[in-house]
């Protein structure tokens, strides 16, 4: 059975991990930066305590600060930088390997123009900076390593089995906008043609088990995307399948539309997924299920 470390537990994307059915056969621990959790790891990091993972196979990187708390504090770039080390430290020391999920808002052209592995990275953005700082790190570490890790550009997830924590709903794209259509009965956006790539919670999930069952890491970096969308096309859906959920109608209200050329992201031909409208209608009708049941309680 493989032991796997997941570092930031108490995360959106660890919540998805942690809500499957079937975990084919892998024992899960999760660790968190909070105080109050059973494994800190603060506790278990800063002090080099590595020796605790001893009989661990994987561990996955969801650690770091979301964008709003990076605009407020870029120290948390540096604050990052030492847990990544730290992680890495912990690998090499216990033969572990690593899963590191960064972001494809790594991109200066994302949303705008193709995007290739060599495609420019945005420094000026904290976000963007902290993730390419780890994926560095990383890189630095392993560098005489083969076969050690992976990197997954991950693009918006979104879908979720129960409500974990309320940032679940209100700090990402596709949920807060769910979210605004239950409280406000409408959809409001500033820009409607901004396009962003959106992955699927399902999909990220089997995308995570697929690389351990495979022991897939061959110390490469991957852009995961499932389909291209719109903010008015996502409003779009999002409203049909609410009048489907919720039987009532809702508003879309866009400040600004104009036409933007679409654009393609470049990947592993085994990463390559063919989007379906059911597994995206699947992923919004769990949102808006829970929604609707979270306010009957």
């Amino acid at each position: 059975m493989n032991k796997i470390a997941v570092f930031g537990g108490t995360g959106y994307l660890a919540s998805l991990i942690k809500s499957q059915k079937n975990k084919n056969n892998y024992k899960y621990i999760f660790f968190s930066r909070k105080k109050n959790t059973k494994n800190n790891i603060n506790n278990l990091l800063l002090r080099n305590n590595f020796n605790k993972f001893k009989n661990y196979d994987v561990a996955i990187h969801l650690l770091g600060a979301n964008q709003n708390q990076l605009k407020q504090n870029k120290n948390l770039i540096k604050r990052k930088n030492i847990i990544t080390s730290r992680i890495c430290d912990l690998c090499l020391a216990n033969d572990i390997k690593l899963i590191y999920i960064s972001s494809m808002q790594i991109y200066k052209d994302y949303g705008k123009n193709n995007i290739t592995m060599n495609s420019k990275i945005n420094l000026k953005s904290p976000y963007s900076r902290s993730h390419y700082d780890s994926e560095n790190i990383i890189l630095r570490k392993f560098s005489t390593k083969k076969n050690r890790f992976t990197i997954l550009r991950l693009g918006n997830v979104f879908g979720l089995k129960r409500f974990n924590d309320k940032r679940d709903i209100e700090s990402n794209l596709v949920h807060s906008f769910c979210n605004m259509a239950k409280k406000k009965k409408k959809i409001l956006i500033n820009e409607g043609s901004v396009t962003r790539t959106f992955v699927p919670s399902s999909v990220f999930v089997n995308l995570i088990n697929f690389l351990i069952k495979k022991n897939y890491y061959k110390n490469s970096i991957i852009n995961v995307f499932y389909q291209n969308l719109s903010l008015s096309e996502v409003a779009k859906i999002i409203k049909n399948r609410y009048k489907l959920i919720f039987n009532l109608d809702i508003d879309i209200l866009i400040e600004k539309q104009s036409t933007k050329k679409k654009f393609k992201i470049y990947t592993d031909k085994i990463f390559k997924f063919y989007p379906t409208k059911k597994k995206i209608y699947d992923e919004i009708d769990q949102i808006l299920n829970l929604i609707k049941k979270k306010s009957k309680v």
